[in-house]
């Protein structure tokens, strides 16, 4: 049977429990998980112009799906790295056509079949760029190396993009097999950092959803820091709290507080082993330690006591991940200029 690609315009417009049971049978990452794809439309951390979503149908079944944003170029690339990288630049009001969203570190054309499925979705999407009159269109952060090879093949131009960063959990028996293998900075750093936190007056814990009023200031301090590092748009701190409430049963929060103030913490997803640490927050000027290594310390102990394969970093910062023990993973991105 041929290959028949629907396009949508609203998560409302999907089957929601047709959709379950087909990202289940294909396993796909959490990025595709039904709650996290309702909080990119819902709460979309970066601002976007419309959602699409492109399901592949054989014989009316779903065998194929993609979701991408049509978003201004200079929202969508806040770090400038497809500038960098592909030589996108945007100083005018130019659209593209992307799929996942930023803030999606594993995207992929996803298929329960073969080549028909994605070669129909791909050119489904570059159809869909010509009618939204965007001026890109592809897929960001593609990580295997298969997919890179058929987007390719499929005339899309495969690019570096940046490092994610990740840690292979199953090789350490506790944690204090991880402090050992450590950069030698990493291990001063952190067992300093460890130190001075159990002297002082601050605790921490995993939060599990419902989630209080500390995830807001947790939200709130991802903001900061991020505007510290010159992007205060990328987790803008409402609609983090409002997307991380819409990911609830998917969500983990690592807060530390100090004296009924939360100092900093991380957003942590959970997908089977794997504990994705997406989004981090910290002040300093109230501590003497550092809560961010005290996080990463309290996820690395706590993942090996849940069972966890893999913990997952996130991309940039690479001196202090790389300080942390975590090893670079390249992403791509697969994208063409749209023909007008």
């Amino acid at each position: 049977m041929p290959i028949e690609v629907e396009i949508l315009n609203s998560i409302e417009q999907m089957d929601e429990a047709e959709y379950r049971v087909f990202h289940h049978a294909s396993g796909a990452s959490f990025f595709y998980d039904w709650r996290f794809l309702c909080a990119a439309e819902r709460w979309p951390l970066l601002a976007i112009k419309g959602a699409f979503y492109l399901l592949a149908r054989e014989d009316g079944k779903l065998v194929g799906f993609v979701p991408a944003y049509l978003q201004l170029v200079q929202a969508v690339d806040p770090f400038g790295l497809l500038a960098r990288t592909a030589g996108i630049q945007s100083d005018r009001e130019q659209c593209a056509l992307f799929s996942h969203a930023m803030h999606c570190f594993d995207s992929g054309v996803v298929v329960l079949l073969g080549a028909a499925a994605e070669d129909a979705l791909v050119g489904a999407l570059k159809a869909l760029a010509i009618r939204l009159d965007a001026h890109y269109v592809g897929l960001l952060n593609v990580a295997s190396d298969q997919a890179r090879q058929q987007l390719a093949e499929q005339g899309l131009t495969v690019r570096y993009l940046v490092d994610r960063y990740y840690m292979d959990m199953t090789r350490f028996e506790g944690f204090d097999a991880v402090i050992k293998a450590l950069p030698k900075d990493g291990r001063y750093e952190m067992t300093r950092q460890l130190r001075k936190f159990a002297a002082g007056s601050g605790g921490i814990n995993l939060l599990s959803p419902p989630f209080d009023h500390r995830l807001e200031q947790l939200a709130a301090l991802c903001q900061q820091t991020t505007a510290r590092n010159g992007t205060p748009q990328y987790f803008p701190a409402q609609m983090l709290a409002r997307f991380v409430r819409t990911c609830e049963g998917l969500i983990r929060l690592v807060v530390v507080e100090d004296q009924g103030v939360v100092v900093g913490g991380l957003v942590c997803f959970l997908d089977g082993t794997l504990m994705c640490i997406w989004s981090a927050g910290m002040r300093y000027d109230l501590t003497d330690y550092s809560p961010y290594t005290v996080s990463f310390a309290f996820a690395y102990e706590w993942a090996l006591g849940a069972g966890m394969h893999t913990i997952e970093a996130g991309r940039l910062n690479a001196r202090i991940k790389t300080r942390l023990g975590l090893q670079p993973l390249p992403l791509y991105s697969a994208t063409s200029a749209v023909a007008v």
